[in-house]
């Protein structure tokens, strides 16, 4: 299984926003009366309905297209591990943004700042690196994909010749302008939209495929209820499908009303499983054992699918400017691009310099590292269970533990998530490391 397979991990939020909000220490809602004061000017704040698209069209990706194979592994138990990811999902997602707030009167400003307040200078070091790789390596990967599909379609056409890097560097072109031309996340609402409408239609077509197929069946394939020998396997799989915290601070920083986090991550999420959930039943229920991924491979060849691969591939390069804000947003608030220092002219101009830079560092590494799309997976599968799972929990774990008393429940959980978490960087890396 490669890392476009387990990632779907505020272009821009301000970086210059005064943190001041306050997070109560012992409730998962924002202290009403201080986190809408943050940013006097919200003209360019995402509004609850645009961050749910962001959500959406962050984490629900191509890791939809192998959730089928999935439950082929561990049987229809699948369907349950399918809720059992996104709660975990959702629960990460709120502590992370929690820990942000753990400090009364004071915002962190990212995902690193968090580690660094739990773990010291060598935490933020270790997120920092971890997440960055992984949403770089994601991004790359995600060009080449694109690339590689654009090649197929156009397999026939008078544009046949120009071949697949050149597809690849022009998908690298596509990510480079709407990430050098938006400045904001709300800049890019409507790359959102886009994304989760491609989706959308995605899931419709396989459903509708699959269904139709299901008619001229003699007889339909087995199905297994449960695989335990293989249920670290399906799980795994399924669990990476719903990455994409490392955004979450942004989102969240973005957002015009940040109290109501939790309740656009929770609609999101639900949003998602229950489309996760469609395609894996109509996909595994028809094709049973023989079902193929990804999904794509079981279905009648056609125009209709042909649609589909088109929907998933604009979805990647639709995410692709959205999953680089982590990156860029931390980037340059170390290195103060910001229109206070630098003055309105300047700081345009370094910020588009400075991610030009990078990009083209992302599309040489796409085109010309023969080996990139088999070594990053590896990367990635160590990068994103620890830092989607293990480490937010840790964290949250370390910055509350003297403000709130922890039930044995609450215990329970983390312990449960951290476990699968661990499960996910052996079976990720393991499966990662046989595609050499």
């Amino acid at each position: 299984m490669t890392l476009h397979h387990r990632q779907q991990q505020s272009l821009l939020s301000n970086s210059d926003t005064n943190n001041t909000d306050s997070y109560r220490s012992t409730d998962t809602e924002y202290n009403n009366s201080q986190a809408d004061e943050r940013v006097p000017e919200t003209s360019h704040l995402s509004s609850t309905t645009e961050t749910f698209f962001h959500i959406v069209c962050i984490t629900a990706g191509t890791g939809i297209l192998q959730l089928p194979y999935a439950l082929k592994s561990g049987g229809w138990a699948g369907m349950a591990y399918i809720a059992l990811a996104a709660a975990i999902s959702a629960y990460t997602g709120k502590i992370l943004v929690r820990c942000l707030y753990y400090k009364h009167g004071v915002r962190l400003q990212s995902y690193s700042e968090v580690a660094e307040a739990a773990f010291g200078p060598r935490g933020r070091l270790v997120v920092r690196t971890l997440k960055d790789v992984n949403l770089l390596g994601v991004v790359g990967i995600y060009i080449v994909l694109a690339g590689i599909s654009i090649d197929s379609l156009v397999v026939g056409t008078p544009v046949e010749q120009f071949g697949e890097r050149f597809w690849i560097a022009a998908s690298a072109v596509v990510v480079w302008a709407a990430i050098v031309a938006a400045r904001q996340i709300h800049d890019v609402f409507v790359l959102s939209i886009f994304g989760t409408l491609t989706t959308v239609v995605m899931v419709v077509i396989v459903i509708w495929l699959g269904v139709l197929d299901l008619e001229f069946m003699h007889a339909r394939p087995p199905t297994k209820a449960i695989d335990i020998r293989m249920m670290p396997i399906s799980l795994a799989s399924i669990c990476f499908s719903f990455g994409g915290n490392l955004n979450w601070p942004d989102l969240e920083a973005s957002m015009k009303s940040p109290k109501k986090w939790s309740k656009a991550l929770s609609l999101a999420t639900t949003f998602i499983a229950f489309i996760y959930a469609c395609v894996a039943a109509v996909g595994y229920g028809v094709y049973g054992g023989h079902v193929r991924s990804p999904i794509f491979l079981s279905l009648p060849s056609g125009i209709a699918v042909s649609i589909a691969k088109a929907m998933i591939t604009a979805h990647v390069l639709l995410a692709c400017p959205i999953l680089l804000t982590a990156v860029f947003i931390e980037a340059e608030r170390d290195l103060d691009i910001s229109s206070n220092t630098l003055g309105v002219f300047k700081e345009r101009l370094w910020r588009a310099v400075f991610r030009s830079l990078l990009m083209l560092v992302i599309a040489l590494f796409a085109l010309f590292v023969s080996d990139f799309s088999k070594i990053v997976p590896i990367l990635g599968a160590v990068a994103a269970s620890l830092v989607v799972f293990v480490i937010p929990v840790a964290c949250y774990i370390c910055l509350f533990k003297d403000q709130r008393q922890f039930s044995v429940w609450e215990f329970v959980w983390c312990g449960l998530i951290v476990l699968i978490g661990l499960a996910c960087l052996v079976v990720g890396t393991s499966q990662a490391l046989a595609d050499l």
